[in-house]
């Protein structure tokens, strides 16, 4: 619908839709720029710009927090009764919201404990806590629906051995035990957390032939050397302890059993006891101030320097003579989740989406993860169903997911992007997730061709008296080493990290080869906040470190709600691929540095495919800018040229992949599991590297260089398209 202008107005363009009388305050409505934001027309943007500022008049840090109180009200593990109820409030809240809403049920392979014990044998008796007990200041932490601490997926079994020591449980780490004479096979090994996800821990223990793991966090890594630890502060204390799944997902993610095929009723699964995906050995988890007492009583040999946390102990890594039971006896088996999706439907391009997702399911109470994400999003659905209410309509439709069983390895967003393949990846524009936030810096990541697009966007959102794009440009510019530091830090550019693994981006970015964002704000430790995965993960901690007054979850739903309208309303979507080559030409720089083994796959095709990226990408985007300058381009050229931008991603994904990892189709962006979440470029390539297998390693090379040739090839058919 066109805009208006009121007698009167000095200028000011109100949509024909918002209520009369209603003007909004100068402070709200953005003036245009010297450039509108990428992807629209002056004059689009102008008609634009008042929706914007309206949207994020809307909302409001009370709203949000009433949203978010449900959210954290009781535990609500995945597979359980809690968890389907936590579905049925949250359809019934975006229902309220007007918003159509559907319901996906599935019923994967999911884990819970029946037994979980850990008894010091040795050098005394002693039985470990798994209970975490209340906190004085935490109402929450009484709550007697809270169970024991449990890995999910851990192997059933009772294993009674000396212990060794293993430090972060690394390869490197046995590597280091070995030239001191020490291994692990027949021992219970203890790993602390951090560095890798816990999967990998349990992995190399496996392979080390150790009988059972224990996990715990040391408090070098996320306790009291840190500053204050809970309820006095951030940080971890001596008795919360750190859940989580042994699930490993580097096979693939969602449903251990049901690998590419959505986990329905009626799909036929795996054999549990030989899926590659499960643990074989018991896996525990403990506070440090129960781990401490078998690391306190190992002798052996004294641990590297490397080795040694912060408990006030002489590190040692035994074995012996410290000796312990560790005994688990799981509930495994298959167990109903539900997502749930909310639309707003599209005015003009219906069938054109963008979906956002979060997960709703938790270790307990998961008021920070995923409940302040979980609020962010809904507090952002509320706000452009009220747009809609008054009569506003996106061009192209907005959904909202809140997926189901995110904790156990990202089932319920991999089992929808399984079932919905096809249709999303005819439909989809752009997957956006928000897991969590806290207080603290924005942390954006995602594919480099969306960079500009999420400048422009942080640009537009105040937050503290200054706007999100220069909070983000002074912390990313403080992080760099000093020697990165060239020339001022008004000039320097932030850009997006590579996404790589840990939230529900990943079955959209590696398996469906979809644009993909994650926008949030993170606190001192990442996404290890001090009570992580623990029954203190609670509303208590939400008002008092992790987001007081819920001012950080405003700005990030007015974030998401920007994002939203301008990559439903942009008459062409913001996509810039010369960034993509830009990081593409670093990519092949760094993974010339591998040293792959025996005759080394030369790189200078790969380097030539990228330049002639470049070269596409700065002619089309020429071309998209000099035709939105005069004007809207013609309907089929502005559908065709948004369609081919929207699907070059997943030129850049196939199925030629090694047998073991092929449900990881994308081929320039994926997951290092030896450093926790990180993405890595190349990843195909880059593991064939680290095996030292000369054959993949050429096959890997090959396979990237017919992607960057998609690429090219269609960049440059866009450019013409443009220029027509």
């Amino acid at each position: 619908m066109k805009p208006t202008r009121p007698r009167g107005s000095r200028g000011r363009f109100v949509p024909a839709w918002l209520p009369l009388g209603v003007l909004l305050p100068a402070a709200l409505v953005a003036q245009p720029p010297d450039r509108p934001p990428l992807g629209y027309t002056r004059a689009a943007f102008l008609a634009a710009a008042p929706i914007e500022a309206r949207f994020r008049s809307l909302i409001s840090p009370d709203s949000l927090s009433a949203l978010h109180a449900p959210l954290a009200r009781e535990p609500h593990v995945a597979g359980t009764p809690a968890s389907l109820a936590m579905a049925a409030h949250l359809a019934t809240t975006l229902r309220g919201f007007g918003l159509e809403v559907s319901i996906h049920e599935y019923r994967p392979w999911l884990s819970h404990p029946r037994r979980v014990a850990v008894e010091m044998t040795a050098p005394t008796r002693r039985r470990l806590s798994l209970t975490e007990p209340a906190i004085a200041g935490d109402p929450t932490s009484a709550d007697r629906r809270l169970g024991p601490a449990f890995i999910a997926y851990s192997g059933s079994g009772t294993v009674t051995a000396p212990l060794v020591y293993v430090n972060y449980g690394l390869p490197e780490d046995y590597a280091a035990l070995a030239r001191l004479g020490v291994e692990a096979r027949g021992a219970i090994a203890v790993a602390r957390y951090g560095r890798s996800h816990r999967a990998v821990k349990v992995h190399t223990a496996q392979e080390a032939g150790a009988k059972a793991l224990i996990l715990y966090s040391d408090p070098a890594d996320d306790g009291f050397p840190k500053g204050p630890a809970w309820p006095e502060g951030y940080w971890r204390n001596e008795h919360l302890i750190q859940r989580g799944n042994a699930k490993m997902s580097w096979f693939w993610h969602g449903d251990p059993l049901t690998p590419g095929v959505a986990a329905t009723a009626d799909a036929a699964i795996l054999d549990p006891a030989t899926a590659p995906t499960l643990p074989r050995i018991p896996v525990v988890a403990l506070a440090w101030g129960e781990a401490r007492h078998l690391l306190a009583a190992l002798g052996g040999a004294e641990a590297p320097p490397s080795f040694r946390g912060g408990l006030p102990i002489g590190y040692r890594v035994g074995p012996g003579p410290a000796a312990a039971r560790v005994s688990v006896v799981m509930d495994d088996g298959r167990k109903p989740i539900r997502n749930l999706v909310a639309t707003l439907r599209g005015a003009t391009d219906p069938d054109r989406t963008i979906l956002f997702g979060t997960h709703h399911d938790a270790w307990t109470f998961g008021a920070v993860d995923p409940g302040t994400g979980a609020a962010a999003l809904l507090e952002t659905a509320r706000g452009l169903g009220a747009l809609a209410r008054s009569g506003w309509r996106p061009r192209r439709t907005i959904s909202f997911a809140f997926w189901d069983a995110e904790e156990y390895g990202l089932v319920g967003s991999t089992e929808y992007a399984e079932e919905f393949r096809e249709r999303h990846q005819r439909e989809l524009v752009a997957y956006v997730n928000t897991d969590m936030y806290m207080a603290g810096r924005f942390d954006p990541g995602g594919v480099p061709s969306l960079r500009d697009f999420v400048a422009d966007v942080a640009r537009a959102v105040e937050a503290g008296g200054e706007s999100v794009y220069d909070g983000w440009r002074r912390a990313a510019w403080r992080r760099l080493p000093a020697e990165r530091r060239v020339g001022a830090e008004r000039d320097f550019e932030p850009d997006l990290k590579p996404l790589g693994s840990g939230a529900d981006f990943v079955p959209f970015q590696d398996f469906l080869g979809v644009p993909t964002l994650s926008l949030e704000f993170i606190g001192d430790n990442g996404y290890g906040f001090g009570t992580y995965h623990s029954n203190a993960d609670s509303r208590a901690y939400v008002e008092r470190v992790a987001d007081p007054g819920f001012r950080q979850g405003a700005v990030l739903a007015r974030l998401l709600g920007t994002v939203a309208l301008r990559l439903a309303d942009a008459p062409v979507l913001p996509f810039r691929f010369s960034r993509y080559a830009a990081a593409l030409d670093r990519a092949v720089a760094g993974a010339r540095a591998w040293g792959a083994p025996g005759p080394s796959p030369s790189l200078g095709q790969h380097a030539a495919a990228v330049a002639r990226v470049d070269r596409a990408a700065r002619l089309l985007e020429a071309g998209v800018d000099s035709a939105l300058a005069n004007g809207p381009l013609p309907t089929a050229i502005e559908r065709q040229l948004n369609d081919g931008l929207a699907r070059l991603e997943q030129l850049l994904a196939d199925d030629d992949g090694a047998p073991e990892s092929r449900w990881f189709r994308h081929v320039v962006y994926g997951w290092n599991i030896y450093s926790l979440y990180d993405g890595q470029p190349f990843p195909g390539l880059f593991e064939a590297v680290r095996l030292r297998d000369a054959a993949r390693t050429t096959q890997e090379s090959d396979r990237l260089l017919r992607a960057l040739e998609r690429m090219g090839t269609e960049l440059e058919a866009l450019a013409r398209l443009v220029r027509e």
